[in-house]
C-alpha cells in the first residue's frame, strides 16, 4: 500500500468550504423567500402602527392645556383690565 502523507492545505480549503456553504445557507433560504418583493413594500405587524398613532395622540392631548396657557393668561389679563366695563 502506498504511503500518502496528509495534505493539511487540503483539509483546511474543504473545512472553509464547507463551513461557508453551512453559514450561507439560511441566506439562501432569505433570498428565496424574497422573490416576490415589492418595492417600497413594508412587512411590520398590523397593530405597531396603531400603537404609535395612539401614542402621539395622547402626547399631543396632553400638550393641549401647555399651548393654550399663554392665551388664557391674556384672557385674564385683558378681562382684569376691562373688569369695569364687563359688569354692566
Amino acid at each position: 500500500s502506498t504511503n500518502h502523507p496528509i495534505n493539511l492545505e487540503k483539509i483546511g480549503n474543504a473545512a472553509t468550504i464547507a463551513a461557508a456553504s453551512i453559514i450561507a445557507t439560511p441566506f439562501a433560504a432569505i433570498a428565496a423567500e424574497v422573490d416576490d418583493y415589492e418595492y417600497g413594500a413594508v412587512n411590520a405587524p398590523g397593530g405597531l402602527g396603531l400603537a404609535a398613532g395612539l401614542g402621539v395622540l395622547a402626547i399631543l392631548t396632553a400638550a393641549v392645556p401647555v399651548l393654550l396657557a399663554p392665551g388664557e393668561d391674556a384672557f385674564n389679563e385683558m378681562k382684569e383690565k376691562d373688569a369695569d366695563s364687563w359688569r354692566k
